[in-house]
């Protein structure tokens, strides 16, 4: 019980770290990393902390998805089904698939940060490994060139609090209506707050993936979202004295707080992550 519960707090950071726990977002939500961990201990009673950590990655990163992760230990009459891309057991009676909200493009980056842990991890012995290199904060700000930037506005922090929950539960729309224009997004969860306006608000910034000479026409986009965000009489209230705005904006543009403050470690370089201590995590397991 107790490795159980450091590899998931460290699971739980490193998803935390890279950009990759929100669930409204397209991401992991508690149970899926809670599931996976479980997976790994259950595989492996006798490794130690570290050890199943290790492993977390090198089974993951090369897991077969068209299967799902079940804890089970049987046949179960659970299939990946249509537009599920990570197929994940819940344990319970009957078994059934935890719900998701991941898109081609979340889906995508949630591979490539597993291929990343792997490959930092599959031979510790082999160069001045530190654990802390796990958990380097995702550089959203020299990874993508151009953001779309999001912002949400309304009179009081209050109404606020209210609007941007209301929005933030109709994301995973916005995310596959980007998709559909042919442009992936990597959304952070991040808040952020823009200064220069006096109304109470909340700023996000997403980086974009074009996968064509692809034009995004915020306009058009809004006008398609609004429309889903007040499909309702509750939405209609909400919408009535709050603000959404939808811009594009370049890396330079970005707030000061999405720049890492980081030295680039030799090994790490390929990767484009800065170096910053996460004691809180890898000192435990260390």
């Amino acid at each position: 019980k107790r490795k159980f519960q450091v590899l998931l707090r460290c699971i739980k950071l490193w998803a935390r770290r890279r950009g990759l726990h929100c669930h409204l977002l397209g991401f992991f939500a508690g149970i899926h990393l809670a599931i996976l961990a479980a997976y790994v201990c259950q595989r492996f009673p006798n490794a130690t902390a570290n050890g199943l950590f290790t492993m977390f990655f090198e089974i993951f990163a090369h897991w077969p998805w068209h299967i799902p992760v079940d804890l089970h230990g049987q046949q179960t009459n659970c299939t990946r089904s249509d537009g599920c891309l990570m197929p994940i057991v819940m344990p319970c009676s009957p078994p059934e698939l935890c719900a998701s909200n991941m898109t081609e493009g979340t889906f995508r980056k949630i591979r490539e940060e597993l291929m990343r842990g792997f490959v930092l991890t599959k031979d510790l012995g082999s160069h001045d490994f530190e654990w802390a290199w796990i958990f380097e904060p995702f550089p959203y700000s020299t990874t993508y060139e151009q953001f779309l930037r999001i912002a949400l506005c309304a009179p009081t922090s209050e109404e606020l609090h209210d609007w941007s929950g209301w929005v933030k539960s109709r994301f995973p729309y916005l995310i596959l209506k980007l998709e559909d224009n042919g442009i992936e997004c990597d959304p952070n969860s991040s808040q952020e707050v823009d200064h220069t306006v006096v109304k109470p608000n909340i700023v996000y910034h997403w980086g974009l993936i074009p996968q064509s000479d692809t034009l995004l026409d915020t306009s058009s986009l809004k006008e398609d979202f609004m429309k889903y965000v007040i499909n309702d009489v509750y939405g209609k209230v909400k919408c009535t004295d709050s603000e959404l705005t939808l811009s594009l904006v370049g890396a330079s543009e970005l707030p000061k707080s999405m720049y890492n403050d980081s030295f680039y470690s030799r090994h790490l370089h390929q990767y484009g992550v800065g170096y910053q201590a996460a004691a809180d995590c890898w000192s435990t397991i260390g």
